[in-house]
């Protein structure tokens, strides 16, 4: 018996779900299934009824959870005892890719300045493939990534294979970013057919690995096989838009907090056809206790993530609204 399993039975009480409890304690739910299978063998009685409904106390249960919580309570008056005026100061490293970095990264870093200034940030910006193996050799506590339908087989074997934890936070779409003066930058949305018959040059994130993955942006290489730009950062990509040098298609996020977008000299706007999503994850190890500085870490990139998909929400209601406005304004005359 160990000091974590009195915290298992303890949230899992609280949640009444397995589920839900491996995601507060995080740790994968087989996990916590495992090892309250091997505590209930332990001490030769069962402590949780399960069900299809979520999982109940037993009566002995009752007693055992009086006690755990009990024990819970007193290992948190031990920390206490600690100068709470002394704050030690605690490195996170965090692997992400350039996404995330691009829209969230500087934001992330000023909630923890202002709400948890004794963790610092060491950052790895990489690309999707290079995330897990940082949490596999351990040079990161946590990893920010994607993956697209292609890929997602991949992602979630490698996880499984490395005693990984892989929480799908947000579903991204691909837009395409445009020049102001773009005579499509005004559309509601746009289709590759029309961007291709537009003249305008592409210009691609040269990463084969995830730009390969999706079919219809392998679409826009073919027609445009002699006559693109590639870069290796989405800083170029966007100043060649910018100037009215190109047009891109990226994911959606890049246009968060962007200062082109901003100020109006980029446009992003829907693909009409395009209908392939870009995930983003969390993904942590499940052989050790999550650093707390870890696990508020999570708690502020859940929060921004659930702040960006209700403005994208609001965002696509707006749009849906004026294409409605106009389709009545058609019928009616």
């Amino acid at each position: 018996m160990r000091l974590e399993h009195f915290q298992y039975v303890v949230e899992i009480a609280h949640c009444k779900s397995m589920s839900k409890a491996s995601k507060k304690l995080y740790i994968t739910q087989p996990s916590l299934s495992t090892a309250i299978q091997n505590l209930e063998d332990e001490l030769g009685f069962q402590i949780f009824k399960r069900s299809a409904s979520g999982v109940a106390l037993t009566e002995k249960g009752e007693e055992f959870f009086k006690i755990a919580e009990e024990m819970v309570k007193q290992l948190g008056l031990i920390k206490d005892l600690s100068d709470p005026n002394k704050e030690t100061v605690t490195t996170l490293n965090l692997a992400a890719v350039p996404v995330f970095c691009n829209a969230l990264m500087i934001h992330l870093i000023q909630l923890l300045k202002r709400n948890h200034p004794q963790i610092n940030v060491n950052i790895m910006e990489l690309r999707p493939t290079k995330v897990l193996p940082t949490l596999v050799s351990g040079q990161a506590d946590l990893a920010i990534g994607t993956f697209s339908p292609s890929t997602r087989e991949q992602v979630f074997q490698e996880a499984a294979r490395n005693n990984l934890i892989i929480e799908p936070i947000y579903e991204d779409e691909m837009y395409c970013f445009l020049h102001r003066n773009h005579p499509l930058a005004q559309n509601l949305s746009v289709t590759f057919e029309e961007i291709t018959e537009s003249g305008t040059v592409p210009a691609f994130f040269n990463d084969h690995v995830l730009m390969g993955s999706y079919e219809s942006v392998q679409q826009i290489d073919t027609e445009y096989s002699s006559n693109y730009y590639s870069f290796t950062d989405r800083s170029s990509i966007k100043k060649a838009v910018a100037k009215g040098l190109a047009f891109a298609v990226l994911p959606h996020l890049m246009a968060y907090d962007d200062v082109y977008v901003n100020s109006g000299m980029i446009i992003p706007v829907p693909l009409a056809d395009a209908d392939v999503t870009l995930t983003n994850y969390i993904a942590y190890s499940s052989r050790n206790t999550l650093p707390k500085s870890a696990q508020l870490t999570i708690e502020i990139i859940r929060q921004m993530y659930r702040e960006i998909e209700e403005k994208h929400k609001q965002q696509k209601r707006k749009i849906e609204k004026i294409i409605s406005d106009k389709r009545n304004q058609y019928l009616l005359y």
